[in-house]
């Protein structure tokens, strides 16, 4: 959506905007050595993680990753959308939005606005269509009244092909309405047609409660049984979580349950458990826990006891483990086949019901459980096989406790003991003589290298401009795609700080990436960040010559000619002058 805004508006506002006064009107900070700490405002924590720098005007969660600047934080917070943040900080600026931006505002704006006439449309059609009296009697066999239909916002698409597309729209709103994939256009002949038809209506709303998109549950044999509105500039399926606003109505979240219909969060909020959300349609995401764990400390996850829930639950699993930390506590209820949390509901209360989440399995018992289900345990093999599925789960975990007592599990279930240390590397063999100065080791790990670019450039965008690499695309450097994109910023953008460099990717994994480089403190000064960077350039260069030789010997190897044996020599040559050559030592 910032795509459409100057990069240099956004910039200026970051640079007059202070993002510790910013944060510590909302979040009481603590001024800790050059930065400034608190509990973390997006997850449930007792020992401070979340880390803000007046210097480089970011923030960063060692806790939950959340990180940004201060735009990204008025989005997160107080749940705002990127224009209505920038408008926010620069305000009180005296800074005026430029004119290309309101395009993408409006445009923006017509969308929640056709969502929210779609679903007034609805809610109209349930109390008003003279064929409303199917889908009150469907809600009424499943148990529901008519105030957890209105909390709900629940409405009516009767059936006929066009009773939404029909009605009295402008041109503006009815292409929002094609844009939200509400109306559609016929495949033979003029006009439109409704895409939801016949159905009981669920709106899905964001963090705000405004609509966002739409579910239908058909009232006929029409397939599929459950449709949702089509992922649109302001829906994303994988992101979203039904429910989540209604829950966060009824106070502060201690749990969270996710199941896996409309109607089950509906059922369990009707019976007084309003602490239910469902994914729409979607597997459980990375995304998804994030935001859970940001709301609380406890997820527990309501699957069907069958293999398809066993299967989605592993996936759970799967997304959970590099998110989850101390302090939190992730578990799995299985239900009985052919019930699921609105019947379960219905036939033992929310007492029963209650009890039966108690009994909940843990993501470690779980997770051991399902890992060796296929395994004898009494035999070697399967121990080394159990703890090699395992082992490659938890590295990704971030370190903590929790980790720690997973991995004493795993040893205690085979009696493998803790690696033992790596032993130590081999000196290398003797090299030219030295220098006369003794040089700084320059860069050689084809992992670090561009990271280690990367947290330079983070804390200080200026030395972009004392990077020259060639072309290594196909060089295979970990990271150099992203050091690639990051040095075109900077080039095309010489005043861009770093809480610029960060809004420019946030909310992607690139994004995550580097606000994690740039929470890495350097202990370098100035002088000190202008030798490291030369270091690095002389390193990427000769990585780039070192690849181009290494093709040219394969092509001589097939086919030697005098031209290649020439040009071999000189990449050489060249390999070793960068060898030799270092940057001069800062002095003073």
């Amino acid at each position: 959506m910032n795509s459409r805004i100057p990069q240099a508006f956004i910039d200026r506002v970051l640079e007059r905007t202070d993002l510790v006064d910013l944060i510590d009107r909302r979040v009481k900070l603590k001024h800790s050595g050059r930065n400034y700490t608190a509990c973390c405002p997006f997850h449930q924590e007792r020992t401070p993680s979340f880390t803000v720098s007046r210097e480089k005007q970011f923030y960063y969660c060692f806790g939950c990753s959340a990180s940004g600047n201060a735009i990204s934080f008025l989005m997160e917070y107080e749940q705002q959308s990127f224009i209505d943040a920038l408008r926010q900080l620069a305000s009180p600026l005296g800074m005026e939005l430029p004119r290309a931006e309101e395009v993408v505002s409006d445009e923006t704006t017509a969308l929640y606005a056709a969502i929210a006439a779609a679903c007034q449309f609805y809610r109209q059609q349930l109390r008003q269509h003279p064929q409303r009296q199917r889908a009150i009697d469907y809600l009424q066999g499943r148990g529901l009244s008519g105030d957890i239909a209105r909390d709900f916002g629940l409405g009516y698409a009767p059936p006929g092909w066009d009773h939404l597309a029909r009605q009295d729209w402008s041109a503006a709103q009815r292409q929002a309405l094609i844009d939200c994939g509400l109306i559609l256009p016929r495949k033979s002949g003029p006009g439109f047609y409704d895409a939801m038809r016949d159905r009981v209506i669920f709106p899905i709303r964001d963090a705000r409660g405004r609509c966002i998109g739409l579910g239908g549950r058909v009232l006929n044999d029409d397939k599929p049984k459950y449709l949702n509105s089509p992922e649109s500039a302001i829906f994303h399926k994988g992101q979203e979580l039904y429910g989540l606003y209604e829950a966060r109505q009824h106070g502060k979240l201690t749990r969270l349950l996710v199941v896996e219909g409309y109607m089950d969060v509906i059922a369990l909020a009707q019976h007084g458990l309003h602490f239910a959300v469902a994914t729409l349609g979607t597997a459980t995401t990375p995304q998804h826990i994030e935001r859970l764990l940001r709301q609380t400390p406890e997820i527990l996850f309501c699957f069907d006891g069958d293999d398809a829930g066993r299967r989605a639950a592993w996936k759970a699993v799967q997304a959970c483990l590099p998110l989850v930390n101390d302090g939190q506590r992730i578990a799995f209820m299985f239900l009985e086949q052919g019930e699921d949390p609105d019947s379960l509901v219905r036939r033992i209360g929310a007492g029963g019901f209650a009890t039966r989440m108690e009994g909940a399995q843990g993501l470690a018992d779980f997770l051991f459980a399902h890992q060796s289900a296929d395994l004898q345990l009494q035999r070697l093999e399967d121990k080394a096989q159990l703890a090699q599925r395992v082992q490659s789960l938890l590295t990704p975990m971030p370190p903590s406790i929790y980790r720690q007592l997973l991995e004493q599990r795993l040893r205690d279930i085979t009696g493998l003991e803790a690696a033992a240390p790596p032993e130590p590397a081999k000196p290398p063999p003797p090299g030219p003589a030295p220098m006369r100065r003794t040089p700084r080791a320059l860069p050689n790990a084809r992992h670090g290298l561009c990271d280690k670019a990367l947290r330079l450039l983070m804390l200080n965008p200026q030395l972009a401009s004392r990077l020259h690499p060639p072309d290594l695309d196909d060089c295979g450097l970990a990271h150099w795609p992203l050091l690639r994109a990051v040095l075109d910023m900077l080039l095309a953008h010489p005043q861009m700080s770093t809480a610029g460099l960060l809004g420019a990717w946030h909310g992607s994994s690139e994004g995550e990436e580097l606000a994690a480089l740039a929470a890495q403190e350097f202990l370098l000064t100035a002088s000190m960040a202008e030798g490291e960077i030369e270091d690095i350039d002389i390193a990427l260069r000769r990585t780039g010559l070192e690849h181009q030789l290494k093709r040219l010997t394969e092509a001589v190897q097939e086919q030697p000619s005098r031209e290649r044996l020439e040009q071999q020599w000189r990449l050489r040559h060249e390999i070793e002058q960068l060898r030799r050559r270092r940057p001069p030592q800062p002095t003073g």
